[in-house]
């Protein structure tokens, strides 16, 4: 299917973080969280170039461990926590093409803060933005507790629905589901990224499992909670159902 075209992987990986301090190199089991977003683009067959944006001369060297996967130093205005994504994935999609001489078709963002995530997951995500003719595809998790539809907000005191208006005694199991994206798999048409675009006007979207395979790392209470899928599948040495490339 993906024979014609040509896709380019890249993982962002930026030293600094608000939530966790050196989020992107947590270490579950031997692996940091860069080496598991690496290992499931090597295993991705359909990948052409992989390539790890980051500004930190330490998760450059965990990278190059396994091969030139971090060829180039992102700039330092990229490397913000202001700094939007659209930046990053464009300075990576035009040094890739300058230095292998290609164009390539799909960038493919595999974010190290969703660890769990599966070949399987990005294959489904490739099929739906080639079947589609998609600007973008994202992985989504379906919101359980936190639902739009019971998020208010305070106006001089009072209670207002920020978005969705809650019908008098509406049940849990009453609400339409709803989703949110989880950061595992993002993936991009190169016209949308080169046109200044992030989504585009033809946005795609997959479900994902929040557990396993979903959980993003974003706070301390949630690298926890993925140390503990982690040790469970370990403990039950199940560990090739978390990962395609996990090595003990």
């Amino acid at each position: 299917m993906y024979k014609d075209k040509n896709i380019l992987a890249v993982i962002p990986a930026r030293g600094g973080s608000k939530g966790i301090h050196l989020k992107n190199m947590q270490v579950l089991g031997n692996l940091t969280l860069v080496e598991w977003a690496l290992f499931t683009a090597l295993n991705c067959k359909e990948i052409d170039r992989t390539v790890v944006s980051t500004d930190l001369d330490t998760i450059i060297n965990i990278a190059n461990k396994h091969g030139d996967f971090a060829p180039f130093k992102r700039p330092q205005e990229f490397s913000t926590d202001e700094a939007p994504s659209l930046p990053v994935f464009n300075h990576a999609l035009e040094w890739a093409e300058k230095n292998d001489n290609m164009q390539y078709d799909i960038i493919l963002v595999l974010a190290p803060t969703t660890p769990f995530r599966l070949t399987s997951h990005i294959n489904q995500g490739l099929k739906l933005l080639i079947e589609k003719k998609a600007s973008s595809v994202i992985s989504l998790v379906e919101v359980g507790d936190p639902h739009p539809i019971r998020i208010k907000k305070l106006v001089n005191g009072q209670v207002e629905p920020y978005c969705i208006p809650e019908p008098e005694g509406l049940r849990r199991q009453d609400q339409d589901a709803a989703y949110i994206r989880n950061c595992a798999v993002n993936i991009f048409s190169r016209e949308t990224i080169i046109n200044g675009q992030l989504w585009g006007e033809n946005q795609y979207g997959f479900k994902m499992d929040n557990l396993p395979y979903g959980i993003n790392i974003d706070e301390p209470t949630d690298l926890l909670l993925a140390q503990n899928i982690f040790d469970k599948y370990n403990k039950e040495k199940s560990l090739h159902l978390l990962s395609n490339h996990y090595i003990n």
